[in-house]
């Protein structure tokens, strides 16, 4: 990272200036659900394991440095460290995902014992069959030309561009936005894994197989099964996440979603299509992804959105007065 002006000044004033606490301290919506849910883990991981399990050790690392980053960026709550700040929770939000691998089994199974018997596939199907029919298996069950699974699998990857090209774009043009939008998207995560550790399941991919078709597929495929974390499937994130994006685009960035609105609809339809999730999860994402948009409005018409954007801009007319 470039080093500038305003970063070096506000290191020295950390250095050598007196410490003074905030008088009010801002924390967002998804940072207080992050640290309840890797706190969490922590001690369901720490209570079935021991707190000495590395897994457990881990997940109180994880509640510890976001608390510090809050901390941090709370005494000198300057633009920048504001990005830092919210690139934090992103970064924490992926080490969490992959690190739910381990903990997972361990507040199940902590015996490690070779038994698939605490995964709530046979639940998740039995919902499936109960609210939805046959059409998701049936889906599931298609055996069309290998380049309609080709097409589905670029429409389920297309999720990766959004969720990084989808926040980048907000990142770099606009702080405040990029705060709610933030708010929003990383609640999705955090109740995500909240499901995670609820309902642990494979998905249908272990019964029926991995889903054949041209080389996106077979490729695409190769490349998720060696990412997964072997728990991710209720709720569908791919689902929760991409809407919430989407009905955020539909209000500040409308051209975007028009963009990519067909390739999202794909990417839901391929979520079942490739066999990743029971239809079940998907109706829990839009659960999910909705209420993660009232938070967003919610705090976008708070006191303390409010006081955050202005702590910025009086930090932002200080660095300038000082330079």
């Amino acid at each position: 990272m470039s080093s500038t002006p305003q970063n070096r000044r506000e290191w020295v004033e950390s250095l050598q200036g007196p410490l003074k606490l905030p008088e009010r301290w801002h924390i967002l919506p998804h940072e207080v659900l992050f640290m309840l849910v890797t706190g969490v883990i922590w001690l369901r991981v720490g209570w079935s394991a021991g707190f000495s399990q590395s897994s457990a050790i881990l997940f109180f690392f994880y509640t510890l440095s976001l608390a510090s980053v809050i901390t941090w960026c709370q005494l000198h709550p300057s633009p920048y460290r504001w990005r830092v700040r919210l690139g934090a929770t992103l970064l924490l939000s992926a080490l969490t995902y992959f690190s739910l691998s381990t903990a997972v089994p361990l507040m199940h199974n902590p015996g490690g014992l070779e038994t698939m018997i605490w995964h709530q596939d046979t639940a998740l199907a039995q919902w499936d069959a109960a609210w939805l029919g046959d059409w998701p298996r049936r889906l599931m069950e298609l055996a069309p030309a290998a380049w309609v699974s080709d097409v589905f699998m670029a429409c389920y990857l297309f999720f990766f561009y959004y969720i990084i090209g989808g926040l980048l774009y907000y990142f770099v043009k606009d702080l405040n936005v990029f705060r709610a939008a933030l708010v929003g998207f990383g609640a999705v995560y955090a109740l995500g894994y909240v499901g995670y550790m609820l309902m642990p399941a494979i998905g249908p991919l272990e019964e029926m197989g991995a889903r054949s078709g041209g080389w996106l597929t077979e490729t695409g495929g190769a490349f998720i099964s060696q990412r997964t974390n072997g728990v991710d499937v209720f709720p569908s994130i791919h689902m929760a996440a991409s809407l919430f994006l989407l009905m955020f685009d539909f209000q500040h960035r409308r051209a975007h979603f028009w963009w990519v609105l067909a390739p999202t609809v794909g990417l839901w339809i391929s979520t079942v299509y490739l066999r990743y999730h029971y239809g079940v999860d998907l109706l829990a994402g839009v659960v999910l992804a909705l209420g993660c948009v009232w938070l967003t409005r919610w705090f976008a018409r708070s006191r303390l959105c409010a006081e955050v954007e202005a702590e910025c801009v009086a930090h932002s007319r200080k660095a300038h007065v000082q330079i």
